[in-house]
């Protein structure tokens, strides 16, 4: 069991309204591989081209460290200041005294559009069904890396709601050592609201049909525990830290089991026999659905550096000690 408590972080800043930060977007664009380079101790916007997209960032240096720490968004809420539709929408670019690092936050581009609907609008970092944007994200990542002399094999991701969805996708993907921390995280495909679907679904311009194939033959592009098991069973070191609010109603019960239950953790947090999967709990009545409250994101960053920083559980042959049952990957879409 493992709960959280709260703590009085006097240095974490204050979280814009709704929790939502909107940008201008950089006037520039640079190509990702071109000669550009990253102001020192400083909070910048720029507008970066890495393949098939254009990404709008915000890199925090005002604190070197040998460790990126990157966030991703989730869903925009709705709105009626119309203009916030289409700038970039960034998250915790300001939280160097907490996350003591660098910080890329990174705005997901198929959100950054009038889409007329009436529902939070999320694109899960997915791009188009024709091309994949996580490869580009993490090649991007790693640029930002190689520019700041940080490894890349110590980059942390850290995302709420769908932008903990969206930290998964993203960072199991990656074949180098990633810690990622998901925020009362949406975990189950078939358990989604019928509009949170049908906005990726449009965000990525496919029918349903279109949307449902890509499913079928690439689950991890939209099933973040497909993804993740996916990144162990290749053997690579992704470590998956959820912090969940006991309050929360919208995951608690409809997602969260999909974590302990698959990982063989204890219902009210604790760690998965091979090392790879914590859980911590902490209970919020005022916070719900979304990023933790104030008092409680020291806490819970601190665990998860912690976990982060522990080796991996050994068998006695040597080998990482196994995790639950495993589990067919096609499996893995509807198992509960």
């Amino acid at each position: 069991m493992l709960y959280l408590e709260p703590d009085d972080f006097s240095d974490i800043p204050a979280f814009p309204e709704k929790h939502l930060d909107f940008v201008h977007a950089a006037a520039e664009t640079v190509d990702l591989h071109g000669d550009w380079t990253v102001p020192a101790k400083a909070i910048t916007t720029m507008r970066i081209k890495t393949g098939h997209y254009t990404l709008n960032v915000s890199i925090n240096t005002i604190h070197r460290a040998d460790k990126l720490v990157t966030t991703l968004h989730g869903a925009r809420g709705i709105t009626k200041d119309a203009i916030n539709f289409t700038r970039p929408m960034l998250v915790r670019r300001n939280w160097e005294a907490l996350f003591e690092s660098p910080i890329l936050a990174i705005s997901d581009p198929q959100t950054e559009s009038d889409w007329n609907v009436n529902v939070p609008r999320c694109a899960f970092y997915m791009g188009t069904v024709e091309n994949d944007l996580v490869p580009e994200i993490n090649a991007l990542i790693d640029v930002f890396c190689a520019k700041l002399g940080i490894p890349v094999d110590n980059v942390l991701m850290y995302g709420s709601s769908a932008g903990g969805t969206s930290a998964i996708l993203v960072g199991s993907r990656r074949t180098t050592k990633t810690g990622i921390v998901a925020v009362c995280p949406f975990l189950r495909t078939d358990r989604y609201h019928d509009g949170v679907v049908a906005t990726a679904v449009r965000s990525s311009g496919a029918t349903m049909a279109q949307f449902e194939q890509m499913q079928q033959h690439a689950p991890w592009r939209f099933d973040a525990l497909v993804a993740l098991k996916e990144a162990h069973r290749q053997g690579h070191d992704i470590r998956l830290f959820v912090g969940q609010n006991v309050k929360d109603k919208s995951t608690v019960t409809r997602h969260f089991p999909a974590v302990w239950r698959r990982w063989n953790i204890d219902p009210e947090g604790g760690v998965s026999p091979g090392g790879r999967v914590m859980t911590a709990m902490y209970d919020s009545t005022e916070a719900g659905h979304g990023h933790e409250p104030a008092e409680y994101s020291g806490p819970l960053w601190q665990e998860a550096l912690k976990f982060f920083g522990t080796p991996l559980r050994t068998s006695t042959r040597g080998g990482a000690m196994p995790e639950a049952a495993a589990v067919e990957v096609g499996q893995l879409c509807s198992a509960a």
